[in-house]
């Protein structure tokens, strides 16, 4: 009796687990992480030894072919990397060890007896025999740094996606008693101890049956938000932009060559600004990209002379130069870290990794360059290095930001008349002006394209189904890297409408535009839960002109239309009078800011949802 009444309790008390569950999607998996133990050794001269045994199952073909071949790389001057075992699990238990000539190893080097130029990166590849679904593939691999690629430091961070599934993850550091760090662990138990003058981390995770998450976006990544953890000897983030800028300064002592360079390149400058301008294009526009992992390269810019010698850097080599010719006609400057992807926040834990790119700050105009950027004028940044926390190298500042895209920052205005033909075909006048980041953007498009590429575009654009149609373009020159870019067609397009019969049309340009009107319908779906994305902000205005001919009854126009919410405007009329038809379209959004709140997209989803039913109105007409 007593055991039927407990087990009626143990139902009782599930119900509430059983119904919750019911409520939950699981991932559909396709692998699941078996085992990951890594084990850190930091010595006292911090070098650091890290054994990794990892464990996968693969549940389905899918998996079987994207993981058959497991990558691994290391930089070969300042990494020791070796595979200490490796081999398949069969669903039975059994094992089959990864054979000698299953390896494949990749070693960039430099011809003969010198060094690479770019690249030390050894790959070592591990194919995996007889790997079928429900086998796993188990590997322990030992990498050694040999040089930390901040002396004196040392820093490991990771965290673990809530969509992917982990069976036992157990992760031990060891270090000097005596360091001082900063550490954070979400998500995972923790024991810390001290034996015999070492510190002793042991950190545990399961994630055994993921639920999924409906998210779609990840523009902006906070990675804080997951189960992981973070350890760090650097104990704020100037320490950090000091590491780097104890290296990097002395690389942007200019050099006799650079005084003569910059003196030469700015010797058309009016202003100081003018000369700055001049010498940012020459750098963004000179300076081709090229990585720098060359041991502590990765974090170490190029000698000026190589930059120059080759014509080629990463984006600290932009840096660096571009300081470097700044000081040499006496423009202070400095270089600033900061993250490119998704991250817009730094974390708790000061992480090298949680900045990953290098731009210029003048502090005499309180301004931010990114000379990385070959496409981006000198008075405006890119998007994925706006809004975002910087570290200045010189006269460190607390919570400094890089600026938001500012509204009004982005413009596009369009002028088109267009006069139907009895014929059904259409001819007339597009006139574009551009400004700010479309600007450059269709600079850029424009600036590569050949004669023979315009004449294939324009073809596509104006051309029917069945009919070649005909266009000529006129554009402002797309080389300079100027925030501004006009340009305009005279085209003829045929069957545009039918010759005979009832029919309809969207409103709108011919073309494809950078910040048409249609391009701000971009919107979620469904409303999206509570996560931030990237946002924007941008103006953009239609005054079209269509006329008719006398044999063409207009039989319906859209409907006149206003609306102004959550920071977005749009007016939409359209005048008909006669055989004319006026259309005027105008959209401002005013969002502040690069980010945005699940609740303001949500709101303004609502508001372009509204904006577009309009667009879809047609004009209906008889011919």
């Amino acid at each position: 009796m007593f055991y039927k009444i407990r087990l009626l309790l143990i139902v009782i008390c599930l119900l509430p687990l059983l119904a919750q569950a019911k409520d939950k999607e699981f991932v559909e998996l396709q692998s699941r992480n078996t085992k990951l133990y890594i084990d850190y050794t930091v010595n006292d001269d911090f070098s650091v030894e890290r054994i990794s045994e990892i464990e996968i199952k693969l549940l389905n073909e899918q998996a079987v072919r994207s993981l058959k071949k497991q990558r691994f790389s290391h930089s070969t001057s300042i990494e020791k990397f070796e595979v200490l075992k490796a081999f398949t699990i069969k669903a039975d238990g059994s094992r089959i060890l990864v054979p000698k000539d299953n390896y494949q190893v990749t070693i960039n080097k430099g011809s003969e007896n010198n060094g690479p130029i770019f690249s030390d990166r050894t790959k070592v590849t591990i194919v995996f025999p007889d790997l079928e679904e429900n086998d796993s593939i188990y590997m322990k691999v030992k990498r050694i740094e040999t040089e930390p690629m901040f002396a004196n430091n040392f820093s490991a961070s990771q965290y673990f996606w809530s969509q992917t599934a982990y069976d036992d993850i157990k992760i031990n550091i060891n270090l000097p008693e005596s360091l001082n760090f900063k550490f954070q662990s979400r998500g995972m138990k923790e024991k810390i101890e001290t034996i015999a003058g070492r510190k002793l981390i042991e950190l545990t995770y399961k994630n055994t049956n993921p639920i999924k998450i409906k998210r779609d976006d990840f523009s902006v990544w906070d990675e804080e938000k997951e189960a992981g953890f973070a350890l760090s000897t650097f104990l704020n983030y100037q320490s950090i932009s000091k590491a780097y800028g104890d290296r990097a300064a002395p690389k942007a002592i200019p050099s006799n060559r650079v005084r003569n360079l910059a003196k030469q390149i700015s010797l058309k400058g009016k202003t100081k600004k003018d000369k700055a301008r001049i010498l940012y294009d020459w750098v963004a526009t000179n300076i081709s990209y090229a990585g720098n992992c060359i041991g502590t390269g990765a974090v170490v810019p190029h000698d000026t002379d190589f930059i120059l010698d080759n014509k080629m850097g990463d984006c600290k080599d932009h840096a660096t130069l571009l300081q470097s010719l700044y000081t040499a006609i006496g423009i202070e400057s400095t270089q600033a870290l900061i993250n490119s992807g998704a991250r817009y926040s730094l974390p708790e834990v000061p992480m090298v990794t949680s900045v990953n790119h290098v731009i210029n700050y003048i502090p005499e105009w309180n301004k931010f360059v990114d000379s990385t950027s070959s496409s981006t004028p000198f008075d405006l940044l890119p998007f994925s290095v706006s809004d975002k926390p910087v570290l200045l190298v010189d006269n460190f500042k607390l919570n400094l930001k890089t600026p938001a895209t500012q509204v009004g920052d982005n413009y596009q205005e369009v002028d088109s008349t267009m006069k139907v033909q009895p014929d059904g075909s259409v001819s007339g006048d597009i006139h574009l002006k551009l400004k700010g980041l479309p600007a450059a953007s269709s600079r850029s498009a424009w600036r590569y394209t050949t004669e023979k590429q315009q004449e294939q575009w324009i073809e596509t654009m104006f051309s029917s189904t069945n009919k070649v149609g005909f266009a000529t373009m006129e554009k402002d020159d797309p080389t300079p890297l100027l925030p501004e870019f006009n340009y305009s067609f005279e085209f003829n397009k045929p069957e545009f409408i039918l010759s005979k019969g009832a029919g309809g049309f969207y409103i709108g340009t011919l073309i494809n535009t950078s910040l048409s009107i249609y391009s701000f319908l971009n919107y979620s779906m469904e409303d999206i839960s509570d996560y931030d994305v990237a946002c924007s902000n941008g103006y953009s205005i239609e005054r079209l002109t269509y006329e008719f001919p006398e044999t063409m009854k207009i039989l319906a126009k859209p409907a006149d239309f206003e609306i102004k919410e959550n920071y977005i405007y749009f007016k939409a009329t359209y005048e008909l009078q006669a055989n004319k038809l006026k259309v005027a379209r105008e959209l401002n959004d005013e969002t502040p800011g690069n980010v945005c709140s699940a609740e303001t997209m949500n709101k303004q989803r609502q508001t372009l949802i509204k904006i577009a039913d309009n667009l879809k109105s047609q004009l209906i007409y008889q011919h």
